[in-house]
């Protein structure tokens, strides 16, 4: 699952699996997006070749494929490629279904990343890695209360887990619990870069005084912080801005 960054502490061809688009595999943009001749939607490999090599082959050649098309952002094909890998070798499923799920939340095919996560969770239900990719995934859509609820599962399965103490720091700031967020937090961060987080969660909702003060609090732990640095230059410019043109 992506990780919020903005101001945010811690965020060939093969044999067997061929690809069903003409000319290139696909157009990559300078973001996540993804365009092709029919203008977006999942592309569906084909087994061209199913009988020259046997599933397993087959379908480690498509996983191989989709890996690739993943670190290259190409998401869209990757989703194809794992789905057609799966059902080539249904002994790959697990492995596949993680990363399906995280990829249908990043082209927002939310219902299918849930149905994902909930089969891998029948399996793994203190997976902590999992259960933070799920209060993740609630978290993107707004569902703070859910979100709240898998991450706590997570950070309960795995103490260590620091991504998921600054995503459940998030959802409980989202939800008005700024105590609590800070406390989470600082299971992953330094105090400075608490406050920093709880600025960041503040600004996203238009609370730009209280985001203040929690950057100048950040400040006042660690002077230098470049992240508080940054964020009250921005602030204090837009309010500076906002008073010489009412």
């Amino acid at each position: 699952m992506r990780f919020t960054a903005l101001l945010l502490v811690f965020a060939a061809t093969g044999t067997g699996c061929t690809h069903n688009r003409a000319g290139t595999m696909s157009s990559l943009l300078g973001s996540d997006s993804l365009t092709g001749p029919t203008g977006g939607g999942l592309s569906t490999p084909t087994d061209t070749t199913s009988s020259e090599l046997p599933g397993k082959q087959s379908a480690s050649l498509c996983l191989v494929m989709a890996e690739s098309l993943e670190r290259a952002d190409k998401e869209v094909d990757a989703v194809a490629y794992y789905e057609r890998g799966r059902e080539l070798d249904p002994a790959v499923s697990e492995r596949v279904g993680r990363r399906l799920a995280v990829l249908y939340d990043r082209i927002d095919q939310q219902a299918k990343a849930m149905n994902e996560y909930q089969e891998l969770l029948k399996k793994h239900p203190k997976d902590s890695s999992l259960l933070n990719d799920m209060g993740y995934s609630y978290y993107n859509r707004g569902q703070w209360a859910e979100a709240e609820t898998y991450l706590l599962r997570s950070v309960t399965a795995d103490k260590t887990n620091k991504r998921a103490w600054v995503n459940l720091g998030m959802a409980q700031a989202q939800l008005g619990k700024s105590t609590q967020a800070v406390v989470s937090f600082e299971k992953a961060v330094s105090r400075a870069e608490a406050q920093a987080n709880l600025g960041f969660v503040l600004l996203t909702q238009g609370n730009r005084a209280e985001a203040l003060a929690a950057y100048r609090r950040a400040l006042e732990l660690e002077p230098t912080l470049p992240i508080a640095q940054a964020a009250i230059s921005r602030l204090e410019q837009g309010d500076s801005a906002s008073q010489a043109n009412p």
